[in-house]
């Protein structure tokens, strides 16, 4: 998957910068499911590197 940069280190498919997941999922974490920044959404395609 080009083009879709992550940054978090303990995720299985981050390499170099890169997700290289086939796809990705992204969430709201607030209960109210209204976000305005980023702070407010996560990865639900994140594995942690084991």
């Amino acid at each position: 998957m080009a083009g879709i940069k992550c940054l978090v280190e303990e995720c299985v498919y981050q390499e170099g910068s890169q997700c290289t997941a086939d796809a990705i999922e992204v969430r709201s974490s607030g209960k109210d499911r209204v976000v305005e920044t980023s702070e407010g959404s996560q990865c639900e395609t994140f594995r942690p590197r084991v």
